[in-house]
């Protein structure tokens, strides 16, 4: 009787709102069509080099080049660059550099690349980056996958879905085919 009591009064009782109640969800699915595009790709083995403005550890773009090589790709080598002007990348090179003025601050970061006239081949690449988020899991291996021509692809956990809590390390459709 006693517990049912309880239970009666408990309905009848307001209920203190707790202050960290989420009022509104939104869910966000994300359904797929087709495989991942790539819209240029390299004709070299590119060589990355990484500005030590950034704070990027040349270990860290070690490991995210590593990723993409497990994928097939391949590169002429990774430096670390600490010179003071340390901006523009070279023919055959993919920077990781500070963002210019024109990069949107909400960004994680934003890549850049360039192809040679008349052709979907890339030239170079610039991979900006704030220092504060250079250490963010996955964030140069999505870049270095933009530096590469991969374009966004909304697969929830797909290392180059454009949203970076709904990204992963999954790599399909990613694997570089056989020339």
């Amino acid at each position: 009787m006693g517990l049912f009591l309880v239970i009666l009064l408990s309905c009848f009782v307001p209920q203190q709102q707790s202050p960290y109640t989420v009022k509104k969800i939104s869910v966000v699915e994300t359904f797929v069509v087709g495989p991942p595009v790539q819209k240029a790709a390299w004709k070299m083995e590119p060589t990355i080099r990484a500005c030590s403005s950034t704070n990027i550890s040349i270990l860290r773009v070690q490991r995210a080049v590593k990723y993409w090589e497990m994928l097939g790709y391949e590169f002429d080598g990774v430096s670390m660059d600490y010179s003071i002007n340390c901006m523009e990348p070279k023919h055959g090179e993919i920077i990781i550099t500070l963002p210019e003025g024109n990069i949107d601050p909400d960004h994680i970061a934003a890549t850049r690349i360039y192809t040679m006239k008349g052709t979907l081949n890339i030239a170079k690449a610039k991979i900006f980056m704030y220092p504060k988020e250079v250490r963010k899991q996955r964030v140069i291996e999505h870049e270095l996958g933009h530096a590469l021509g991969w374009m966004h692809y909304s697969q929830k956990y797909h290392i180059m879905h454009p949203i970076w809590h709904l990204g992963g390390f999954s790599s399909s459709g990613l694997r570089k085919s056989v020339d």
